[in-house]
């Protein structure tokens, strides 16, 4: 089931790659963004996640909670340099893919095709050589399309975005805006 703006955020509890314990419903009553990424060396994801970590020192300022979910295992985001430096925030491998499903997150053929018209490919393979990304072994889907979530101090969804395509994700601004550091 697909999460909508209005609802309560669906909680769940996860190990992160530092093996801390983390459940979502402990940060009831800060501002929450939770962001589904494909895998460990997906170029689009790890992009993204780089573009937030220049904003890292804002986004801890302003109080709000990140939380990133990869569908790759803890053992394989802690193998990564890249991630490893992602600390304070929760860095969750969820390679059975339990925190996606209850947030309905999607595997689809056609929007990864889609990422072929509307993202620059060029570009993610200079990523992935410059982030020293490990290579995909196969472990992982090539179909899963990431998600975001925004969520206030109730803990009410205050947005739901699905991608339209594996390098889908809210825009920077806007997650900025919503922390309030825009």
């Amino acid at each position: 089931m697909k999460i909508k703006a209005g609802m309560v955020a669906p909680d769940f509890s996860a190990t992160d790659i530092y093996n801390r314990e983390f459940r979502l419903s402990d940060h009831k009553g800060k501002k929450i963004i939770v962001s589904f990424y494909r895998n460990v060396s997906c170029p689009f994801c790890n992009r993204r996640v780089h573009q937030i970590m220049g904003n890292n020192l804002a986004l801890q300022n302003s109080g709000t909670q990140l939380v990133f979910l990869f569908e790759s295992s803890n053992q394989k985001l802690t193998q990564s340099i890249f991630h490893q430096g992602i600390s304070p925030w929760p860095l969750i491998g969820d390679p059975t893919l339990t925190v996606y499903k209850k947030y309905g997150v999607e595997s689809s053929i056609l929007k990864s095709i889609n990422t072929l018209f509307k993202a620059d490919i060029k570009q993610a393979r200079n990523d992935v050589k410059s982030l020293n990304l490990p290579p995909n072994d196969n472990e992982t889907s090539q179909n899963l399309i990431p998600a975001d979530f925004l969520i206030d101090e109730n803990f009410v969804v205050v947005k739901a975005h699905y991608g339209d395509n594996i390098d889908g994700h809210i825009p920077l601004d806007e997650l900025k805006k919503f922390a309030n550091i825009a």
